[in-house]
């Protein structure tokens, strides 16, 4: 019997963790059946010539439906892989021959990635079965250098990022004898992994974000950022050095950066801002949880956005088109990601002897929907004027934050 291993299973653990949607679920949970079925055939299990058994005892050994299990055959059966008839049922074709793997390295499973992350994987297996290749998935924790032995790999993608020097995974990879690309990487990581890298150009992605905010009128801008930390090495700068190229665009004052993952009070703090003298029109995210914060916030407040307020995210996916009202973002492609990290991969003959290894710079787009639909005329020279308007809401939210105090 052969069963989806759900504690390795990335669909699996994904969906316990976020609500993401019923379509992307049920094609991801479409491609780990072919995956598996690929195992099956070319790892000894079966032979050419050998039957698969009947479509319901294979959905049943699966845990899959029938529906999402023919989707799978259907797409072997394209690529001769296997033969189907009613007279003979499936069958393994003589022709079919091991194919070659990439491994994908995740960070550990109590960690597990994000949207992004899925949709780069979603991007690298498109990719690989273009190439006649099969994609496999392992998290950290399950990753050592016997895993390759008898295997088909050849080549590794790990999507790790904020390297130190001294992680383990680092010396594992070193010693694996296989090419490594690095597809999530940050912009300090190059030179400490010492591996082929595509790099989000995070920086000019950021700042072009704020530029996009600042042609809707906005001046008072909040920003929701991640710890000081992941920031810094994020953009390649000190916290200070952020701030201060920040403010060549528009006000930096420190209480206009907020960070909800730290802030235990963070819900009291947006208030507090928004019921300021000078209150930002606009929350821009690090990441989309951040701006869900505030998209819940405004709800609970009775705010609108974006008449209200504005919102947007630096990073896309997470559902942000799905929002209500639809989340505007500086999206970075995780799928075209994935693609290209195939492509360097399977060029690592030009570039095994190099060093350093090369660096690839994706393109990023910035998709305006309707969170930002709303352009702001009140301001002059960066001073805010006729704030009276909201002077009624910004005391109905002091009044909401008395009640629930008391």
């Amino acid at each position: 019997m052969y069963h989806i291993d759900n504690h390795r299973c990335i669909l699996y653990t994904i969906s316990k963790r976020q609500k993401l949607s019923g379509r992307f679920l049920m094609e991801l949970l479409k491609e780990i059946v072919y995956q598996r079925l690929c195992d099956m055939i070319f790892a000894g299990d079966m032979t050419p010539g050998s039957r698969l058994p009947g479509e319901f005892e294979l959905s049943r050994q699966m845990g899959v439906s029938r529906v999402t299990l023919r989707a799978a055959l259907s797409r072997l059966e394209k690529e001769g892989v296997i033969s189907r008839s009613r007279q003979l049922g499936t069958v393994v074709n003589f022709s079919a021959k091991p194919r070659p793997k990439l491994l994908v390295v995740l960070n550990p499973l109590d960690d597990l990635p994000d949207t992004p992350v899925l949709q780069m994987i979603s991007g690298a297996s498109a990719r690989c079965a273009e190439l006649g290749m099969e994609i496999d998935t392992v998290s950290y924790d399950y990753f050592t250098d016997e895993r390759f032995l008898g295997d088909r790999y050849i080549g590794v993608i790990q999507t790790g990022c904020n390297f130190h020097g001294e992680e383990k995974l680092l010396k594992v990879l070193d010693h694996c004898g296989l090419p490594v690309v690095n597809a999530m990487a940050f912009e300090g990581d190059p030179p400490i992994t010492g591996q082929a890298t595509v790099l989000f150009d995070a920086c000019n992605a950021w700042f072009d974000g704020l530029k996009y905010l600042l042609r809707f009128g906005h001046r008072r801008i909040a920003f929701l950022l991640n710890d000081i930390d992941i920031i810094e090495r994020r953009f390649n700068c000190s916290f200070e050095q952020f701030r201060t190229v920040t403010g060549k665009h528009c006000p930096n004052d420190r209480s206009l950066f907020l960070f909800p993952e730290t802030d235990r009070h963070f819900p009291e703090t947006v208030a507090a801002l928004l019921n300021s003298a000078e209150p930002p029109t606009v929350f821009y995210s690090y990441k989309v949880p951040y701006a869900r914060l505030i998209y819940q916030f405004a709800k609970e407040h009775g705010l609108n956005i974006p008449k209200d307020i504005a919102v947007i995210s630096f990073d896309g996916g997470h559902g942000a088109s799905l929002l209500r009202p639809s989340l505007s973002t500086v999206d970075f492609g995780y799928q075209r990601v994935g693609r290209i990290a195939v492509d360097v991969l399977m060029d690592h003959s030009s570039w095994d002897s190099l060093e350093p290894k090369p660096v690839i710079h994706t393109p990023y787009s910035i998709f305006g929907r309707e969170s930002t639909d709303r352009f702001i005329t009140d301001y002059t020279d960066g001073n805010r004027h006729a704030v009276a308007r909201h002077s009624a809401k910004r005391k109905n939210l002091t009044l909401k934050n008395n009640k629930e105090r008391s």
